[in-house]
C-alpha cells in the first residue's frame, strides 16, 4: 500500500513538473512555431467544408483543400494588408501632424502663462518668486516631453517597417501549413495516434476539449466586458452631451481587449487635446469616465471570467497576477485559461482515481 501511495505521489509530481516546464516554455516556443499553430487552428475547422466539397462537388480533397485555403488566405491577407495600410498611414499622419498639434498645445499653455501672469503681479515678490520657479520647470519638462512623444513616434514608425520582413515570413508559412494542414489533417492525425500511446492520445483529446472549452469560455467571458464598456462609454459621453456617443463606445469596447492600455488609447489622448484647446470640461469628463471604466473593469473581469470559465474568482485572480508577473501580457490572456486546463485534469484525475 505504502509502495502505491509512492508510485501514486511521483506520477503527481512528475505531472506537476512537467506542467510547470511546459507552461515556462510555452511562450518562446510558441513564437517560434505560431505560423504553424495557427495554420493547424484554421485547418482544423474546415475539415467538414473539405469533406461537403469532395462529397457534393464531387472534388478531390486537393482541389477543396486549395480552395479553402485559398479563401481564407485570400479574407486574412485583405484584412492584414488593409489593417497594416491604415496603421502606416494614420502613424505617418500623426508624425506630419504633431509638430503642429504640440505648437498649438504650447500656444494654448502660453496663453494660460501670459493670464496667470497678470495675477502674479498682485502678489508679493517671494510668491512670484516662487511661481516662476515652479512655470519654469513645468515649461522645461513640456518640452521635453513632447520630444519624447515625437521621438517615441518616429521610433515606432520604424519598428512597424523593421516588423515587415518578419510579418512577410509568418505569412508564408501560414500560407503553406494551412493548405498542407487542410490536405492531409487525417493523415496527420492518424499518423500522430500511432506514434503515440492510446492513453496519450486519449489525453491529448482530453486536453483538446479543455482548451477548446477554456478558450470559448474566455472569449465569451471578454465579450461580455466589452459590451459593458461599450455600453458604459455610450452612456457616459451621452450624457456629458458628445455627438457619436455610440460610435465611440463601440469603439473603445473593441480597444478595451488590449491588456493596460485598454479605453485609455482612446479616451487619454482625446482628454489632452481638449485640455490643449482649452475644453476643460470634457477633459475632466474624460478622466472620469476613464476612471470609471477602469473600475468597472477590475471589479467585473475577476467575476465574469469566473463564472464563464468555472473556477473561483480568487483563483482568476491569482492566475491572472501570476501569468503577468512571469510572462507579461500574453501570461495574463492566458494564464485563467492554464488554470482551468490544471482545475480540469485534477478533476479528471481524481475522478478516475476514485473508479478504480
Amino acid at each position: 500500500m505504502f509502495a502505491v501511495k509512492t508510485e501514486q505521489i511521483i506520477k503527481i509530481t512528475l505531472s506537476i513538473a512537467g506542467i510547470a516546464i511546459g507552461l515556462f516554455l510555452f511562450p518562446f516556443l510558441i513564437k517560434i512555431f505560431a505560423p504553424f499553430v495557427a495554420a493547424f487552428i484554421v485547418a482544423a475547422p474546415c475539415q467538414r467544408i473539405v469533406v461537403f466539397l469532395e462529397k457534393r462537388l464531387r472534388l478531390s480533397r486537393g482541389i477543396s483543400s486549395a480552395i479553402i485555403s485559398t479563401l481564407i488566405v485570400a479574407a486574412g491577407t485583405g484584412i492584414v494588408l488593409a489593417l497594416s495600410f491604415q496603421l502606416f498611414s494614420q502613424t505617418r499622419n500623426l508624425i506630419t501632424t504633431l509638430p503642429a498639434a504640440i505648437d498649438s498645445f504650447k500656444g494654448q499653455l502660453t496663453g494660460l502663462v501670459d493670464k496667470f501672469n497678470g495675477f502674479k503681479l498682485s502678489l508679493s515678490p517671494e510668491v512670484s518668486a516662487f511661481i516662476d520657479k515652479i512655470t519654469g520647470n513645468f515649461r522645461a519638462y513640456s518640452e521635453q516631453l513632447s520630444q519624447k512623444v515625437t521621438d517615441i513616434a518616429i521610433s515606432a514608425a520604424g519598428s512597424f517597417a523593421a516588423t515587415l520582413p518578419n510579418l512577410v515570413l509568418f505569412l508564408v508559412m501560414f500560407i503553406l501549413g494551412t493548405f498542407f494542414f487542410t490536405k492531409d489533417y487525417n493523415l496527420i492525425i492518424n499518423f500522430l495516434k500511432e506514434v503515440f500511446p492510446s492513453k496519450i492520445v486519449q489525453r491529448l483529446s482530453t486536453a483538446r476539449a479543455f482548451l477548446t472549452r477554456a478558450f470559448s469560455s474566455y472569449l465569451k467571458a471578454q465579450l461580455i466586458l466589452m459590451g459593458i464598456t461599450s455600453a458604459l462609454i455610450t452612456v457616459s459621453l451621452w450624457v456629458i452631451g458628445k455627438d457619436y456617443a455610440l460610435l465611440w463606445g463601440l469603439v473603445c469596447g473593441l480597444v478595451d481587449a488590449l491588456p493596460f492600455l485598454g479605453t485609455a488609447v482612446v479616451l487619454l489622448p482625446w482628454a489632452l487635446a481638449s485640455l490643449a484647446y482649452g475644453d476643460i470640461y470634457t477633459f475632466v469628463s474624460l478622466l472620469i469616465i476613464q476612471g470609471l471604466v477602469f473600475v468597472v473593469r477590475q471589479v467585473a473581469e475577476p467575476k465574469v471570467v469566473s463564472r464563464q470559465i468555472g473556477i473561483h474568482p480568487i483563483l482568476t485572480l491569482v492566475s491572472v497576477y501570476i501569468g503577468l508577473r512571469f510572462f507579461g501580457v500574453a501570461g495574463m490572456i492566458f494564464a485563467p485559461v492554464a488554470t482551468l486546463v490544471l482545475v480540469n485534469f485534477y478533476v479528471s484525475y481524481k475522478e478516475h482515481h476514485d473508479t478504480n
